[in-house]
């Protein structure tokens, strides 16, 4: 009878944990079928994330460019060719944009061939700055050629809103130049500035409202350069640079001169095996052929004999020939470029003309009359006087650059100048606006005013 009763207990708490095995089992499979989908819509909303990063960058960034595209061709010319880099340059960055929405980000070596269509656009505007710097555009060309460097931002990281404002910045010290040239003759420049910096404003706004650390990328994408190859991407294609000079000794011989190398120092090891004997097939030297019995030799710098010469060194490679100095007046503008230790003179015949001072060595420029504006660009060891300006005086990209108003300027900026010394007259003292940005060792001069005017003495400044 007792073990019926065991029996019978044994069996109801075995049905009570089926039972709950059964419940538990029944909760699992009920959790389990909502998360299915929910993993579903978490990959699908990946997608629509990424999606809407590249459709945002089409609808805040293109009718921006086409804008500014449009306001170049009314300009015309160089700035209207230049505008045609920015277009290239804004197509290349969407097609990268919507590839980074579809694929895992690449490997450090794949990247700059993802780059390459835009870095060839970057490159091919700055080009176009480059080579026609005594144009009346250069300003447009500058402000363009600085500031396309923002569209660089898909290859900086944690921080790429700042530098995207620090791009803006470098554009608008430009910028401000062509508005204070152009604001009362011709209203298509003003146009032109606010459409280039809308251009760079709404990137910013655009990069931190969907990239803020950098660009995103999707993990659960595919391979990028595949990617990129498989929809023609013109991402894919490299930088159109030149290839290096080949060096046949150095690639094509390599195999030859490893197995030449070895066999060269297991000859040595042999040699020097061999004890006293290695030095038998040494060549007695005569005493007419000592040099310190003979000081003729010494003097002289050889040795007759019948050993070898040694073989004669390449030839250095040409030297860059130099342009040719040039000082002439282009409409309104004097371009004074590529002189060395030279004196010139210039005499202003109009206020609206203006003094361009180029790639300039050790040369000093005497302008008699007032006239507009005076720039200063790629000089060393330059001096420049004038009478009065209209405008500005400019000293960019220069060493050790000396420069004095005898009467007025209003403002002296100096930018990316290492050593920079500014004389200013009584007049300009107060009120002249000087502003500097990446200079170093810059000095002022001017009048400093005693009681007794015989004391009066020219004071120096940083």
């Amino acid at each position: 009878m007792t073990n019926t009763n065991d029996l019978q207990s044994l069996l109801k708490r075995i049905e009570k944990a089926t039972a709950r095995l059964e419940d538990l089992a029944a909760k699992r499979s009920e959790t389990t079928k909502p998360d299915e989908p929910s993993k579903a819509s978490t990959e699908a909303s990946v997608d629509v994330e990424d999606s809407k990063a590249a459709l945002e960058y089409e609808r805040a960034i293109k009718p921006l460019v086409e804008h500014f595209v449009s306001c170049s061709a009314k300009i015309g010319g160089l700035v209207s060719d230049q505008a045609q880099f920015v277009q290239q340059l804004y197509t290349a960055q969407h097609d990268f944009v919507r590839l980074a929405g579809t694929c895992k980000q690449p490997s450090p070596s794949q990247l700059p061939t993802l780059l390459g269509a835009q870095q060839s656009a970057i490159q091919s505007a700055c080009a176009l700055k480059d080579a026609n710097r005594p144009s009346e555009y250069f300003d447009n060309l500058s402000a363009v050629a600085e500031g396309v460097a923002a569209f660089g931002w898909v290859a900086v990281a944690p921080t790429p809103v700042p530098f995207v404002n620090d791009m803006k910045e470098s554009a608008e010290f430009y910028t401000n130049r062509v508005l204070r040239k152009w604001r009362e003759s011709d209203p298509n420049q003003v146009e032109w500035v606010k459409a280039l910096l809308s251009i760079f404003r709404e990137l910013a706004v655009y990069v931190k409202q969907f990239h803020t650390t950098g660009l995103v990328w999707n993990p659960k994408g595919g391979d990028a350069e595949a990617a990129a190859k498989a929809l023609g991407n013109a991402d894919s294609a490299p930088v159109s640079t030149p290839p290096a000079p080949q060096l046949p000794s150095a690639t094509q011989d390599e195999p030859k001169a490893s197995s030449a190398g070895g066999s060269t120092r297991g000859a040595l090891f042999a040699d020097l095996n061999r004890g006293g004997g290695v030095t038998t097939g040494l060549r007695k030297v005569d005493t007419t052929q000592m040099t310190h019995k003979n000081p003729s030799l010494r003097a002289a710098g050889t040795v007759s004999g019948d050993s070898t010469t040694a073989p004669a060194a390449p030839a250095a490679p040409a030297a860059p020939k130099a342009k040719a100095p040039r000082m002439e007046l282009q409409k309104d503008k004097w371009v004074v470029e590529n002189y060395d230790s030279e004196n010139l003179s210039i005499e202003a015949t109009a206020t609206w003309q203006t003094v361009y001072m180029y790639n300039c060595t050790n040369t000093t420029l005497i302008i008699s009359g007032k006239l507009n504006s005076v720039a200063i660009d790629n000089c060393q060891k330059c001096g420049i006087v004038f009478d009065s300006l209209v405008s500005q005086c400019e000293i960019v990209n220069s060493k050790r650059v000396q420069v004095q108003a005898r009467e007025t300027v209003p403002s002296i900026l100096v930018d990316r100048t290492d050593g920079a010394h500014l004389f200013l007259s009584e007049a300009a003292r107060d009120a002249t606006q000087i502003t500097t940005a990446k200079a170093s060792e810059v000095n002022v001069s001017f009048p400093f005013e005693t009681a007794n005017p015989e004391d009066d003495d020219t004071v120096e400044q940083p």
